[in-house]
């Protein structure tokens, strides 16, 4: 949004002008004047609150491109939709001062939905596929009374296919305190998690793609790398690795921060060995057979290393066997036996 300046007229004062209206222009000199310093202070305002939010999703800093998305704010401003998000805020944010009035609505509105229009497109490219679903996003001052805990929740029904068990994603909502919207890491790593959770993957891997988009591509990483995914290996007392028994965002333990760190470590590495399009490859493999729909839960990580292995074109069991994964060399036809020996119809 532009803002002009507005000009204030200046009235000349003639000595020939009666001394009645010589008081009287000085005085509506002063209102004319005061009312533009006003309306001055307000512009202002408005620009350096503009300026803030553009500053926040630079596309140098950020390295995202600007999005040719089309949105669509309500009159109110209290919801926005974009090709692939809604945005709407809860009503305990609507009465903080930031966000009490229409125009201040609108003008964060259509920043955040530009943003992750814009970050929508690049981790098309990155991972070669999309959400069937709008992911719909909703700002809260807190979330279940907290303002530190940014949450995706992915729903989901199972049914029968051509006689098979499978899952159907519903929709995909995400809850935002407005505290961690504002840190376009957070952000960033939970819209990641909005994009990849359809494939129902391991924590450590889900949590790990997230750290590396969050990390590396949008700058807003806080967990560095490990030197050495040997040295700095952790493992439990029957000697697993401590990635395999995370339980995710949850999860308050001493080990999370090492897991996060971990979990990167790992991602970044096969992602330098087998190139930037590699998971690219992961995933269009994945979405080409479709077993992750048809998992009761979410996949282990043996079935992962089959898929990692093929977009390799290299058996990666070894590599995760010297991590102390708990692995072992699966085929396709492993995996389905599997599913069909763990379907819920087949139990009946």
């Amino acid at each position: 949004m532009k803002y002009s300046r507005r000009l204030c007229p200046i009235v000349p004062i003639f000595n020939s002008v009666m001394r009645m209206q010589v008081v009287l222009v000085p005085l509506a000199l002063m209102f004319v004047f005061n009312g533009c310093r006003a309306l001055t202070a307000l512009e202002e305002a408005q620009q350096r609150r503009e300026k803030r939010i553009l500053e926040e999703r630079n596309a140098t800093s950020l390295m995202l491109s600007p999005s040719k998305a089309t949105i669509k704010i309500t009159p109110d401003a209290l919801r926005g939709e974009s090709d692939h998000y809604t945005l709407k805020f809860a009503d305990d944010l609507r009465a903080l001062e930031d966000f009490d009035e229409v125009e201040e609505r609108k003008i964060f509105t259509e920043s955040a939905l530009g943003y992750m229009e814009s970050l929508y497109d690049a981790m098309n490219r990155l991972f070669g596929f999309q959400p069937e679903h709008k992911i719909h996003v909703t700002l809260h001052h807190l979330y279940r009374g907290s303002n530190l805990s940014a949450v995706t929740r992915t729903d989901y029904r199972s049914g029968v296919l051509d006689g098979r068990y499978v899952k159907f994603i519903n929709s995909i909502q995400m809850d935002f305190p407005i505290r961690m919207y504002e840190k376009h890491g957070v952000r960033v790593h939970e819209l990641t998690h909005a994009f990849t959770n359809i494939y129902f993957l391991p924590v450590w891997f889900s949590e790990g793609i997230a750290v590396l988009i969050q990390t590396e591509y949008a700058k807003g990483g806080t967990h560095p790398k490990f030197d050495s995914l040997e040295g700095d290996l952790r493992v439990d007392l029957d000697g697993v690795n401590q990635l395999e028994s995370w339980g995710g965002h949850t999860e308050t333990n001493p080990l999370t921060h090492w897991r996060y760190r971990y979990a990167y470590t790992l991602v970044a590495e096969l992602w330098k060995r087998y190139g930037k399009d590699f998971y690219t490859r992961v995933f269009r493999l994945m979405e080409r057979d479709g077993l992750h729909q048809k998992l009761e839960g979410t996949m282990r990580t043996s079935f992962l290393v089959y898929y990692f292995s093929e977009a390799a074109g290299e058996d990666l069991v070894p590599f995760f066997r010297k991590l102390h994964f708990k692995v072992r060399k699966l085929t396709k036809e492993d995996i389905l036996n599997q599913i069909e020996t763990n379907s819920p119809r087949r139990r009946q």
